[in-house]
């Protein structure tokens, strides 16, 4: 979980991550439209549907207005997702749709260490060898056997877990200073893995 920061003001500064979610057809359709990378690695599978992905790390969000504008204009449904990580084990969500009320809740997370993640290997991808080593052991994995979690860290780094699906398992994991880093290195070595984002809070 990614801890609050407080910057020389005094305010502090939440770690963000947000999910424009819409049908695989909308949405590969808007990003054709605008000429977006086939292989963007803030493209991922969300729930049955298709989504990009942007948070409190990236530079700004004028990839996901643009995507918003082209399907706003396309007459195209879509739903905004928000998970603003408030603390040691808590997060707001929130979620904003048409036709559909604003809605948030407060919640306690599960624990991050799930299935063994705090027992698997941790590469640091801020280093070569660290780099090195992961990606070495990402060729290792058969593709359609695994997916990744990624999220916010402690201290404000981003951490991916990569996870055995059936029996679920983490088997490595990484860290990096933001995350598409993380999403990089492991669309290098695995270019169709699923992501998984934890955007809704536990049943």
């Amino acid at each position: 979980m990614s801890e609050p920061t407080t910057n020389p003001s005094g305010d502090i500064r939440l770690h963000v991550s947000t999910l424009l979610v819409a049908s695989e057809r909308a949405l590969n359709n808007a990003l054709d439209e605008l000429g977006f990378a086939e292989n963007d690695d803030r493209i991922i599978d969300h729930e049955g549907r298709l989504a990009f992905v942007t948070c409190s790390h990236d530079a700004d969000c004028d990839d996901l207005f643009a995507l918003i504008s082209e399907l706003a204009a396309r007459g195209e449904s879509w739903e905004l997702q928000f998970r603003t990580d408030t603390g040691e084990g808590r997060a707001i969500f929130q979620t904003l749709a048409r036709h559909r009320p604003v809605e948030a809740v407060d919640a306690e997370l599960p624990p991050e260490a799930e299935n063994g993640a705090a027992d698997a290997p941790t590469h640091d991808l801020d280093s070569e060898t660290g780099t090195a080593a992961f990606r070495k052991a990402l060729r290792r994995l058969d593709p359609a056997a695994v997916f990744a979690t990624i999220g916010a860290g402690p201290s404000g780094r981003a951490t991916a877990v990569v996870l055995r699906r059936n029996p679920r398992r983490a088997l490595l994991a990484a860290t990096a200073a933001d995350e598409a880093t993380l999403r990089a290195a492991i669309r290098e070595e695995l270019p169709n893995v699923m992501f998984a984002v934890a955007m809704r809070p536990p049943s």
